[in-house]
């Protein structure tokens, strides 16, 4: 922006807006959209469990355990300050892909915004209401933004957790610090200096590590703006503005994207899709789609798959080399589908991916891109789905779709399928009678008055 513009400028930018929002917005939210976050916070919890032990989390542990405690708890080691506890946490979430998902911003919101306000939430003593409340600013703030910037921005190739959730996690951070507006204007701000991420990087450790990142940027971003430390105020508008370089001119924008927030909240309008496979999203509708003919895999000749054009750009891995590769192979996550009738935990195994009877279905697999399905449009405006076609030994053709996989909103998991996914992300990792705590916690979670009696049953 240059000066004669801002010069002129008699209406507040669209990031001033949107950190209005996010500091003034009564902190009262629906029935539906507590109920939202509250079950993000289990799903998260449990992946994080889950992902405490993987060699990413792991690696990012030892890595950070020199840098000063603190008294915020981290998965699977001694605690640290808020910054690096949630960067270790954020990367455990999304250690195995198994973290939910938000439609518009094309990210994983929680694995996150859920490390990011529970370190601070211990560090602040912040109740469980708190934390919701702040959730759901964060939650907001990526939804628009991604409303804004997507389908172009995640073209790019920019991995949106980490380049999208920076402001959604600083957006959260500020809620819970209580920023006034110009403040949390330049949380937001310093969050844009943060951002990045590429795509490049899935099938990779460095993957999981956004997530992390994202989380330690947000926390990073508010405090450094709540002492003082300042940033332009127009960091999201303008030439060289994060949405220009980002996403280029031809998107939906954020003027476009503000004029409804909060009406519904993003919560109640999108939801959080909690993933019922432990792999990419972009498998998820293949999947569901050929687990539901009911085949048996020796009677199966040839697989092609029909997926957006974004989807196969994610999906790059035809013989994948280990689990991180083969969460982003459709290959191998339709012929291990169609072996075990399901995907999990296990299905991702050294074991299970050395299984021989897995090598020719994982060679019959084919896909290409759904010609209605291309990423030359906005978010708003686009929607998915997968399609497989499928190929008997008798020469019969079975063909399936799929709209909503299983845990999206539109098809949400069952409270006891969710309860399900916790104990099984939470077995071995902690005592069952910790199990129970957690869940009873989290059950509660509105009504805590510290988030850390919740964080004390995971050690």
């Amino acid at each position: 922006m240059d000066i004669g513009e801002a010069a002129v400028r008699t209406q507040p930018t669209g990031t001033a807006r949107l950190a209005a929002w996010c500091a003034n917005t009564p902190r009262e939210w629906s029935a539906p959209s507590l109920e939202g976050a509250r079950r993000a916070f289990v799903d998260t919890v449990a992946v994080m469990l889950a992902g405490q032990n993987e060699p990413c989390a792991v690696a990012t542990r030892r890595a950070v355990s020199a840098w000063g405690s603190g008294p915020c708890h981290v998965m699977g080691g001694a605690p640290l300050a808020a910054p690096w506890a949630a960067l270790v946490n954020g990367t455990a979430a999304h250690a195995i892909d198994y973290d939910d998902v938000l439609d518009p911003a094309m990210s994983h919101p929680s694995a996150a915004l859920v490390p990011a306000v529970l370190a601070l939430g211990e560090t602040l003593d912040a109740s469980g209401k708190d934390c919701l409340d702040a959730f759901l600013v964060g939650f907001e703030v990526l939804a628009r933004l991604g409303e804004a910037m997507n389908l172009s921005h995640y073209k790019r190739g920019w991995h949106t957790t980490l380049s999208l959730g920076s402001m959604g996690v600083a957006a959260a951070c500020a809620r819970m610090l209580k920023l006034d507006a110009e403040t949390t204007t330049m949380a937001i701000s310093l969050a844009t200096s943060m951002a990045g991420g590429s795509k490049r990087q899935f099938g990779s450790m460095a993957k999981p590590l956004h997530a992390g990142l994202a989380a330690k940027n947000g926390i990073v971003a508010a405090q450094l703006a709540a002492s003082g430390l300042t940033g332009v105020s127009e960091p999201l508008e303008g030439r060289w503005g994060y949405i220009e370089m980002m996403a280029g001119d031809d998107v939906f924008g954020l003027d476009a994207a503000l004029a409804k927030i909060g009406e519904p909240d993003a919560m109640r309008q999108y939801g959080a899709w909690a993933k019922f496979y432990p792999c990419c999203a972009s498998t998820h509708r293949p999947v569901d789609a050929l687990l539901s003919l009911g085949l048996r895999p020796e009677d199966v000749v040839s697989i092609h798959a029909e997926v957006s054009e974004v989807a196969a750009a994610n999906l790059r891995y035809r013989f994948p080399s280990d689990a991180n590769e083969a969460r982003f192979s459709l290959n191998y996550c339709l012929a291990a589908a169609l072996v075990q009738g399901t995907l999990n935990k296990a299905s991702f195994s050294p074991q299970s991916l050395a299984r021989a009877e897995l090598v020719p279905l994982i060679e019959c697999v084919t896909m290409t891109v759904d010609p209605e399905l291309t990423a030359d449009r906005p978010v708003t405006e686009s929607f998915e789905r997968g399609t497989v076609h499928v190929t008997l030994r008798d020469g019969t053709r079975r063909t399936a779709v799929a709209l909503a996989a299983r845990g999206h909103p539109s098809a949400p998991l069952s409270d006891a399928e969710l309860e399900a996914k916790f104990r099984d992300c939470a077995s071995g990792v902690i005592e069952p009678e910790a199990v129970d705590a957690a869940l009873d916690h989290l059950a509660r979670l509105g009504s805590l008055e510290r988030i850390a009696s919740l964080t004390a049953t995971l050690r």
